[in-house]
């Protein structure tokens, strides 16, 4: 159907022979079998395994207008802060338009795109796990943004972020990585993936279920989209992604699954029934929750691809990035108190704390208490 500038394409349930719509995952399995290698779960997947490839959708600045007596199928990007909040309660993400002023999307992008070509002339680019173990897939990562260039804190200090953070993550969180993507053309696409995938699955208090510390990739619970009959972790991580390029379907457009934060379930990599591009001019900013499906799609155009990830968590969530390490000293000596909370310089319910579990900022070990004598 056609709505404002975008074709959405209405996508097929997954049928079985007989045209029949298939049932969800039971709750009662999910909690019995907590490892994805298990026999009853790979039969669920192999009974809720689409028979039709999916058809690319399209995601964009739709103009609400437009949307009258409508069935929206994805949020439309707005201004509209209260349907923010709704859009990620309903969907899983919600889109932000005109997140970054001009000029300061341009001295990103700028930014951006020096450090980023010297990293990769030099071979100064990190790879991270999965590209370890798979080699370099066109998809190239700058970390620590902090040290990189004080323009990219403004991202951290836009009105709407503690908003839209905090009603995912409550009143405290932290900043968990702070990085730039950039998907180069002919990339190899990422595997749909959900951002939590650490969190243990909940099960029955008799069940033995995967020990916090053996969760990996390798153990995930793995099911469809649909929505959960009993209870799923809450969301503990949440990411606000900037388009710093223009994001299109030519480019790769981050691909998400509406809805898909409810089932519990981490998808299968090659499995993106569901899952729309979302689409959009430079400046928007794409808010997704920790347990929505979601993964870059490929870049068939001719130009790198910009995004900034700024990622939050919990505070009672171990950092992707060591900011309280990694930061360079002259950047933190020129941060507010409230960006050095942020970062993780604020213990929380003691934890964090270097000798003082009530200071309001922890301190380096060169500055705690040594060893003492009478």
């Amino acid at each position: 159907m056609r709505l404002g500038y975008v074709n959405v394409v209405e996508q097929p349930a997954s049928l079985d022979k007989e045209g029949a719509r298939l049932p969800a995952v039971p709750t009662s399995w999910r909690k019995r079998f907590n490892y994805s290698e298990s026999k009853a779960v790979l039969a669920i997947r192999r009974l809720h395994q689409p028979t039709h490839v999916p058809v690319k959708q399209n995601c964009n600045r739709i103009k609400e207008s437009n949307m009258t007596n409508q069935t929206r199928t994805c949020p439309m990007a707005t201004r509209d802060e209260e349907q923010w909040s709704r859009d990620l309660d309903e969907f899983g993400f919600c889109l932000v338009a005109d997140a970054i002023p001009e000029q300061t999307l341009e001295s990103i992008h700028t930014r951006i795109h020096e450090q980023a070509t010297v990293e990769r002339t030099q071979g100064l680019t990190a790879l991270d796990d999965v590209q370890l173990a798979g080699g370099d897939d066109g998809n190239q990562y700058v970390y620590m943004l902090l040290n990189k260039g004080k323009i990219f804190q403004e991202l951290l200090t836009q009105p709407f972020v503690s908003s839209l953070v905090g009603h995912v993550l409550g009143d405290e969180y932290l900043l968990s990585d702070f990085a730039a993507i950039i998907t180069h053309p002919d990339n190899r696409k990422m595997g749909m993936h959900i951002d939590q995938w650490f969190m243990p699955t909940p099960s029955e208090p008799k069940a033995r279920g995967i020990r916090s510390g053996s969760v990996s990739r390798r153990n995930l619970l793995k099911g469809p989209p649909d929505a959960a009959e009993g209870a799923i972790n809450p969301p503990v991580v949440c990411n606000v992604f900037w388009m710093i390029s223009e994001f299109t379907l030519a480019n790769g457009a981050t691909r998400v699954v509406p809805r898909s934060q409810l089932s519990g379930c981490h998808p299968e990599s090659n499995d993106a029934t569901g899952a729309v591009n979302v689409t959009g001019p430079a400046g928007t900013a794409l808010v997704f929750e920790g347990r929505t499906w979601h993964g870059a799609d490929v870049n068939s155009s001719d130009a790198p691809r910009y995004g900034v990830s700024t990622y939050y968590c919990a505070p009672q969530i171990r950092q992707m990035a060591n900011l309280t390490y990694g930061t360079r000293r002259d950047v933190l000596d020129e941060m507010s108190p409230e960006l050095l909370a942020l970062l993780g310089f604020k213990p929380w319910g003691g934890y964090g704390a270097t000798g003082d579990p009530s200071a309001q900022q922890i301190r380096h070990g060169e500055d705690t208490l040594g060893e003492l004598r009478p």
